[in-house]
């Protein structure tokens, strides 16, 4: 990557974000999951705890910021005559279409993701949070692979 290039930091990354941006965010996603998990009939199945489960956090986040995406969009303002015609928003590029989309893939994963992923049905049955040790999984999986991180991958085992 050349000079003339730089990492934009998307609004959905909120890795390295200061805590103030970083609470506002999740304050934002949290009114939205509230209203999500009401408006679509999920209590009991999403967990109370959804916000101690990081893949649970990112997949309602991916949802939120499509949902928002498709219904009020980031648009922006046009510049018009300041005295008789001030600048207002330009006429968002939103088809029906894309507000389907949007309930084929929250339907999606309501039936799919939402259902079988591993991590919280314990959560649910006890209703609070239960550490199911995947954090604990993962720490062991990232020692095990950080320790053979200079060796040399084998091609021959990658062809099979």
């Amino acid at each position: 990557m050349g000079s003339g290039y730089v990492r934009f930091g998307l609004p959905w990354n909120w890795e390295g974000l200061d805590e103030t941006e970083l609470q506002r965010r999740q304050a934002e996603l949290r009114t939205w999951v509230n209203w999500f998990v009401a408006r679509y009939h999920l209590v009991g199945r999403v967990p109370r705890c959804w916000d101690r489960h990081p893949g649970l956090v990112d997949e309602l986040k991916a949802l939120w910021y499509y949902h928002e995406e498709v219904t009020n969009p980031l648009v922006p303002l046009v510049d018009g005559d300041e005295v008789h015609d001030p600048s207002e928003p330009e006429d968002p590029e939103v088809l029906a279409r894309a507000y389907q989309d949007w309930h084929e893939a929250r339907w999606r994963w309501m039936t799919g993701p939402l259902t079988d992923a591993p991590g919280y049905r314990e959560c649910l049955t006890h209703q609070g949070h239960v550490d199911d040790g995947h954090a604990s999984d993962a720490v062991v999986f990232t020692e095990a692979s950080a320790a053979r991180v200079d060796e040399p991958i084998d091609a021959a085992q990658l062809a099979r």
